[in-house]
């Protein structure tokens, strides 16, 4: 075999081996040191490295207990919402450095594992909520609280959690409409872009003692546009144990994220207690080199045709 055709092969073979050369895991939190609120603030998120060497990559999470309660052990955080409301928040880059889907691609990926105590039977709201969300500058958490005022841009889930789906749009995937200084989930209205579903009514939902995985990713397209791919994993969920929205946003309202945040809002119409067991962040970028690789080696094997 000549010089040219080995060198268009391992091009070629760079091209298949390393699509995704500069993916890096920022959160990956399974609460090991038993401490949900390392790292400290202003730094929120070891952003990829372990500076404690505990052997999770760490994001500080704040909960706003408001009648209910909160423990952290080894290996999670456990949650037992309140009659109302409660916010989960955790902001998973530093202030200053989001995730941002600049070009073709890019893809954010974040993954919450939990498992859910005392399911509501049955009921028609969608309390489980949860949301991935550009910060502003200034509104960022620094203890226990839920999230204060800011002009928060993203999308969010608002889902119907219960051992049987009861609502007409039981995991319904949303934008953020209201741009003026509101907490993130406290209103529906600021959420009336309802851009797609992804379950059933009437299937089954949710049961206790189920370990659960929402995963939800989104990609910059060529068009300018995000796509969305969220489900939810586990048990018999919806039917067949998963509910999944596929949606392309043509007009998104932003392409940058740093902010996390989970409001059940009601222990009553969600579960009366929630082991969170596992928190990652994956942000992947296509790796230019590896198209310049693509080209050679097809400009190689033209060569050598030619010869």
């Amino acid at each position: 075999m000549n010089l040219t055709l080995r060198l268009a092969l391992v091009c070629a073979g760079a091209l298949v081996a390393a699509p995704w050369a500069r993916a890096a895991i920022l959160v990956n939190d399974t609460w090991q040191d038993a401490d949900r609120t390392t790292p400290a603030s202003p730094t929120y998120s070891e952003m990829g490295v372990d500076t404690d060497a505990d052997g999770d990559l760490e994001s500080a999470w704040f909960i706003n207990n408001n009648g209910g309660s909160n423990s952290t052990q080894q290996g999670s955080i456990r949650i037992n919402p309140p009659t109302g409301s409660m916010n989960w928040t955790t902001h998973f880059t530093p202030e200053g450095t989001p995730v941002t889907l600049a070009n073709a691609g890019d893809k954010v990926r974040v993954i919450l594992t939990f498992t859910p105590t005392g399911v509501s039977a049955s009921n028609t709201s969608q309390d489980f909520r949860f949301a991935v969300v550009d910060t502003p500058a200034g509104s960022r958490l620094t203890g226990d609280t839920g999230p204060i005022n800011g002009v928060y841009t993203g999308n969010a889930m608002f889902a119907n959690m219960a051992q049987t789906l009861g609502t007409s749009n039981p995991f319904q995937l949303r934008e953020r409409t209201n741009a003026g200084t509101a907490p993130i989930l406290n209103s529906s209205s600021d959420w009336n872009n309802l851009l797609a579903n992804g379950a059933t009514t009437a299937n089954h939902g949710y049961d206790s003692g189920t370990s659960y995985t929402m995963t939800w990713i989104m990609t910059r397209n060529g068009s300018g546009g995000l796509d969305f791919d969220v489900s939810m994993r586990g048990g018999t969920v919806d039917g067949d144990g998963e509910s999944r929205v596929l949606f392309t946003d043509t007009t998104p309202n932003t392409f940058t994220f740093d902010t996390f945040n989970v409001r059940p809002s009601s222990s009553t119409n969600t579960a009366t207690q929630f082991d969170i067991t596992r928190f990652r962040v994956d942000f992947n970028v296509p790796e230019p080199a590896t198209a310049g690789l693509f080209g050679l080696g097809i400009a190689l094997l033209a060569i050598r045709r030619r010869r």
